[in-house]
């Protein structure tokens, strides 16, 4: 668009009729003025003639453009009130439907939850088409069987599900939140980015579930039974795993930091990556774990079982394994920097590399190590270590 052309858009309505009315008036008065020349004229002038043509053409010229723009004002002004018009009806529809929808939404639920609890009153099991996202929160579902069925995103939190049956259930992505899961059996259900935060799952049986991504901040799992579950990737901070069996369990880059894990037993378990920064591991059995690059700064692994265990690159630094057992461990390039050591039995342990600067090593047994120095050995000794054997390589 021309110069020209912006300024005229820029004019108001009434500045653009007070030009057009000007203009086609100068076209009325002239071209009576010559019509009236030609009349009171004793000879026709041709000249004259031209410009009472001209003048008129110009009238019908202008007449012509401003009907036309006022005709193309009108219908854009009629498109834009129906556009408007449609666009207000269909704004007002989806608005009354949302309200009947949540007008809805409520009844619908306490419906479910009614319906539910009747079917349970009766000794019936509910059927998972109508447990499907719907929100069971507080229930008493003590004993309940729901095996074998479909319940992701379901809504259990501050439930009591005690000796409830749970077996092959998919609960991926529920919220099992403040939820009570004492004695409750969960033998190879699908606990994917589950949410048990706070939740009760003493005594319960979770062999072989799938707990990966999952939250189980501050949950309490003492004595629980997670043979070969998977753990990987989850998060357990502050979570209570006393006497919890976890033979052969994944904990890849698991997060078990302040865990409370007395007694537990993570016998051949996968802990790679694993968090286990200021936890209490006192009792525990981890022989034979993988737990290469493992943190486990200022945790407490007091008599802890570690024999045979995969260390390496681990970060022990500030670490209390007083009392425990790490014969043939492989400890190469890990950090027990500050770690105490004492009555620790490091028999035929792979120490290449080790960090034991400022370990406290008083009557820590030592013999038949890969990777132990002359002059570490020498070290160690001074510290009050004993060397079962007179030999270094």
């Amino acid at each position: 668009m021309n110069t020209v052309d912006r300024k005229t858009n820029n004019l108001s309505p009434e500045t653009k009729f007070g030009i057009f009315f000007i203009f086609k008036l100068i076209a009325v008065i002239v071209t009576s003025y010559i019509f009236l020349l030609l009349t009171i004229s004793d000879r026709s002038s041709i000249l004259l003639f031209s410009l009472s043509l001209a003048s008129g053409l110009i009238f019908l010229i202008a007449n012509i453009i401003w009907n036309r723009h006022n005709y193309l004002k009108n219908q854009l002004g009629n498109q834009m009130k129906n556009q408007l018009k449609n666009q207000n009806k269909k704004l007002i529809e989806t608005t009354k439907e949302m309200d009947e929808s949540n007008n809805i939404q409520i009844p619908e639920q306490q419906s479910i939850r009614k319906k539910i609890l009747n079917q349970i009153n009766q000794g019936e099991t509910p059927s998972s088409l109508n447990l499907i996202f719907a929100n069971l929160k507080d229930l008493e579902l003590i004993g309940i069987n729901f095996n074998d069925m479909y319940l992701s995103g379901l809504e259990l939190n501050s439930a009591n599900l005690t000796n409830a049956q749970l077996i092959g259930t998919d609960l991926s992505e529920a919220n099992f939140c403040d939820a009570k899961l004492v004695n409750t059996q969960l033998v190879g259900s699908n606990l994917n980015s589950i949410n048990l935060t706070n939740a009760n799952l003493n005594n319960a049986n979770l062999r072989d579930v799938n707990l990966s991504t999952a939250t189980l901040n501050n949950a309490c799992l003492i004595a629980t039974q997670l043979v070969g579950a998977n753990l990987s990737d989850a998060t357990l901070l502050n979570t209570n795993l006393t006497n919890a069996k976890l033979h052969k369990a994944y904990l890849w880059n698991a997060n078990l930091n302040n865990a409370q894990l007395v007694n537990a037993d993570f016998t051949c378990a996968y802990m790679n990556n694993v968090k286990l920064n200021h936890v209490n591991l006192t009792g525990a059995i981890l022989e034979n774990a993988q737990m290469t690059e493992a943190k486990l700064k200022n945790a407490n692994l007091e008599s802890v079982n570690l024999k045979s265990a995969k260390l390496d690159n681990a970060n022990l630094k500030n670490a209390n394994l007083s009392e425990a057992c790490l014969e043939k461990a492989n400890l190469e390039n890990s950090n027990l920097e500050n770690a105490n050591l004492h009555n620790t039995d490091l028999r035929k342990a792979n120490l290449t590399n080790t960090n034991l600067f400022n370990t406290k090593v008083k009557n820590a047994r030592f013999g038949w190590n890969i990777g132990i120095t002359e002059e570490v050995q020498i070290y160690l000794k001074q510290e009050g270590a004993i060397f079962e054997d007179q030999s270094y390589s």
